[in-house]
């Protein structure tokens, strides 16, 4: 009889270790109660209706994806443009040919980096220059290639009073360079000439 009962009380417990509730608890296979949550082999389950059919669905979060991202190298870059002499604008500035003088006629000069053109610029006050205390301009010669001489009278009385004489670009200013280039900016300006008329 103890016989008998040890080995009915052995096959009662095989039958819960062999349960097949127990040993469907894994992803896809059948559950029997929707919404029950296991964790069967490190996963967390639950029951779920798919299509039509109660299924054990894996609901463990998805592990941390760390995304390296290589750190960019921004080189800066330098485009040197070279422009050709015959191309380039000349740089010219107004200079006085001496500080003061003692008579009405005075003279100021326009250098270039670049052979000019000196015939290119206006006699007429107001076009390429403009004078305080200037009555006209009375010539532009060209002595050398990248020099023009302006030369202008003063308005200035034979009273030994000192004035001063005052060339300036026009805001009309221009000069032709002996390749056809124009430039309208003249650095330097303006410029004066302080002029003593002595008394007779």
């Amino acid at each position: 009889m103890k016989t008998l009962r040890y080995f009915a009380v052995v096959l009662i417990f095989s039958g819960f270790v062999a349960s097949p509730a127990l040993a469907t608890n894994k992803e896809g296979a059948k559950c029997t109660t929707a919404g029950k949550i296991v964790n069967a082999s490190g996963k967390k389950l639950v029951c779920a209706k798919v299509a039509k059919t109660l299924k054990w669905i894996n609901i463990s979060a998805p592990a941390a994806t760390t995304t390296t991202v290589a750190p960019t190298t921004t080189v800066a870059t330098t485009t040197t443009t070279t422009i050709p002499l015959s191309k380039r604008k000349p740089v010219v500035t107004l200079m006085r040919s001496y500080g003061t003088a003692y008579r009405s006629s005075v003279s100021y000069i326009v250098e270039s980096d670049k052979p000019v053109d000196c015939f290119t610029l206006s006699r007429e006050l107001g076009e390429d220059f403009v004078g305080t205390r200037i009555s006209r301009i009375d010539s532009i010669g060209q002595p050398e290639p990248h020099l023009c001489v302006v030369e202008v009278q003063a308005i200035a009385l034979a009273d030994g009073d000192t004035r001063e004489i005052i060339l300036a670009a026009a805001s009309t200013f221009s000069i032709v360079d002996r390749d056809g280039n124009i430039q309208t900016t003249l650095l330097g300006s303006p410029q004066s000439i302080w002029v003593t008329r002595p008394v007779p």
